[in-house]
């Protein structure tokens, strides 16, 4: 490893033995890391719009499919389309598939490994916490985090470099227990802006502090895991729908990020896609901050539109919904869990669909059903997202990230509970007696349930 540059000198050189470790980033949270000949592509979303039209790139830069043949892994962090692409996946030539192997957590449904056979890669799972050996003595070792995501620790002859992505990882908590794994490291990759719905059009506020608590949380991670670099990466998408483009207007942009590594002393590494650079090198991120100023002008990126849904297709995606959610959850427990005092689970929900004008209230008793006149409502959103709930177990996963709907913060919730049975089933969790063994459930629940005890204390 090469001498870092001088304005690292609280960052001492490592003691590892000299190893050369190229990154070259492509775009999003996608990078490809070369160590000895070993070249592992991270999380490739490379073309196309993700979350129902709701998120596309930043940059517009067209990766050469055809440099798949030059890769010997995949390893794709969670199943989220910004990160688990199936149209990149599928537009690989199939005569490099059957030579790559694909990486993916161990999980219980086990869909996307299975998927990706499907498609003629190899495929591994990587257990939790494990350390793996793959070609030419690359070591990893992955972790999940409830409840889907996943980091990945790559240790180079002894130079560690951490992919943590967009984990929720926001609290000196999770990241020391993650840092038991790991032990020090020398390179962290992490998002640095916010990732999902804040609020209405006049809510800019609460956008203003998500973005200022992406970068807070940041450093926290940063002074966690004391990286001599930071790469921040993971956020280079921007809403693109008509009806969410005015989430843009907080986003950190990267010299949001780049700041704020400084103040904690690691050194950025800020790379635009074609970047190469060899870890350890001294790195200008003055070329890179320009070209990312042109791409950060959102008012010349094109937006989606979304076409009606009929009224009686969405009924009938309604009752196929409930049906799912029935012959896959033991009805007794979700009537239990139904009728916890105050906790609203699964609760009747009124929707306004705007392109219908019409107010549907959903419940798992009646299905959607036409109100008679359009008067209260709890939420409002267009008839192709309200579709895409039904039609999708990830499908509410989705509306909360791509933010085409309008809510206030007390409704919210309350279609969060009506809609968390999917969103539970997408993860290969059922409303069963199993379910009451499974300890990272437990944990996650009772975590909520404090959160909600505590919001009904007098203060």
């Amino acid at each position: 490893m090469t001498e870092p540059p001088s304005c690292d000198a609280n960052h001492p050189v490592s003691d590892h033995p000299p190893t050369e470790v190229n990154i070259e980033f492509v775009n999003h949270a996608s990078f490809i890391l070369e160590y000895d000949g070993t070249r592992i592509i991270n999380d490739p979303w490379l073309f196309g719009s993700a979350f129902n039209d709701g998120w596309d790139l930043i940059c517009d830069y067209k990766f050469d499919m055809r440099r798949f043949d030059e890769l010997h892994y995949i390893w794709v962090s969670h199943e989220h389309p910004d990160h688990f692409s199936p149209s990149t996946l599928k537009g690989i030539p199939e005569e490099f598939r059957g030579r790559i192997t694909f990486l993916f957590q161990h999980t219980k449904d086990r869909k996307v490994i299975e998927f990706c056979a499907g498609l003629g890669f190899q495929t591994q799972e990587l257990p939790h916490e494990k350390r793996v050996t793959l070609r030419n003595g690359l070591q990893v070792t992955c972790g999940n985090v409830p409840f889907f995501d996943s980091w990945i620790l790559y240790d180079c002859n002894g130079l560690k470099i951490l992919n943590i992505n967009d984990c929720v990882v926001d609290g000196e908590g999770v990241a020391s227990d993650i840092r038991r794994v790991t032990g020090t490291i020398d390179l962290l990759l992490t998002q640095f802006s916010y990732a999902g719905w804040k609020g209405n059009v006049a809510d800019k506020p609460l956008r203003e502090r998500s973005a200022a608590s992406k970068l807070a949380i940041m450093q926290t991670q940063i002074r966690s895991f004391d990286p001599q670099w930071t790469m921040p990466f993971a956020s280079f998408s921007y809403f693109s729908h008509q009806e969410n483009r005015h989430l843009n207007d907080s986003i950190n942009k990267p010299q949001d990020a780049v700041d704020a590594i400084i103040e904690t002393g690691s050194t950025p590494i800020l790379l635009y896609p074609t970047d190469s650079w060899r870890v350890g090198d001294p790195w200008d991120n003055n070329v890179p901050l320009g070209s990312y100023d042109r791409d950060y002008d959102l008012s010349v990126k094109p937006y989606h539109s979304s076409e009606t849904v009929p009224e009686l297709e969405l009924i009938q995606a309604a009752n196929s919904y409930i049906e799912r959610m029935r012959s896959r959850n033991n009805r007794l427990l979700t009537g239990a869990i139904r009728r916890i005092p105050l906790a609203g689970f699964l609760s009747p929900l009124k929707i306004l669909v705007y392109d219908l004008g019409k107010v549907f209230e959903f419940s798992f008793e009646e299905g959607l059903v036409l109100q008679d006149a359009q008067g209260r409502h709890d939420i409002k959103m267009h008839s192709s997202s309200l579709n895409y709930i039904f039609r999708f177990d990830w499908g509410y996963d989705t509306l909360m990230i791509n933010g085409r709907f309008e809510a206030n913060m007390k409704n919210f919730n309350k279609m969060t509970k009506t809609f968390s049975l999917g969103t539970l089933n997408n993860t290969g969790r059922f409303i069963n007696l199993r379910l009451l063994i499974d300890t990272t459930f437990l944990y996650a629940f009772a975590r909520a349930l404090r959160k909600f005890a505590r919001r009904l204390k007098p203060v």
